[in-house]
């Protein structure tokens, strides 16, 4: 599966039911990837109506709510952008904490995973470059993410049902990297009070 990331402007419009309007990918112009995904690319996709999950940094164990629509919007040039509306489940810890990030601008990318069919792509030369050009892919799911590879995605608005309490946030970071960070700080933690265990030590020892 491939996927592009997009970075975001955050805005709130209200808190009723866990709704965010983002810009999720760059189309019609060259992304970091050296790829132009065309803005019919995901038309196919799209048609099928079938259920697209939103989940944080591409994990699939980490779903954080559904994709409600996508349409691509024209920009400026050939530039496009896909403007999705994404459901956060709020019935969730994980939903929760994740729309709190969002709503507070400390996650503002995003990121769409598909795949390439074998005739959806071929490559081009611009100029002096050669480019890969995404006719067709099938779009798998969307990400709120750290880094993006795509310009100019933007959360357009954030709206949720129940008031957000300041929790601990699990962000985009994935189970394994949270948990040695977590593990790395007690053993800091724990090396710091041995160090103050054996100053105690040696200063209440007696000089021969």
């Amino acid at each position: 599966m491939i996927s592009k990331e997009f970075t975001t402007d955050v805005k709130v419009l209200d808190e009723d039911e866990g709704i965010i309007e983002a810009y999720v990918n760059s189309m019609g112009v060259v992304d970091s990837d050296n790829d132009i995904i065309e803005p019919t690319a995901f038309d196919k996709s799209i048609s099928k109506n079938d259920i697209i999950p939103f989940l944080q940094g591409h994990d699939q164990s980490q779903i954080i709510g559904k994709v409600l629509s996508l349409s691509p919007k024209y920009m400026d040039g050939d530039q496009y952008q896909l403007l999705a509306k994404l459901k956060v489940n709020l019935e969730t810890e994980r939903g929760r904490d994740a729309f709190s990030n969002i709503k507070g601008g400390y996650v503002n990318q995003y990121s769409i995973g598909f795949n390439i069919p074998d005739t959806g792509a071929e490559l081009k030369r611009i100029g002096d470059a050669t480019v890969r050009v995404i006719n067709e892919a099938d779009l798998v799911e969307v990400s709120s993410v750290i880094r993006g590879a795509s310009p100019d995605t933007a959360t357009i608005s954030a709206k949720t049902e129940i008031p957000m309490e300041t929790e601990p946030q699990d962000t985009a970071l994935d189970t394994d990297f949270s948990a040695s960070d977590t593990e790395l700080a007690k053993a800091k933690l724990l090396l710091i009070k041995t160090q103050l265990e054996l100053k105690k030590y040696k200063r209440k020892k007696p000089k021969k």
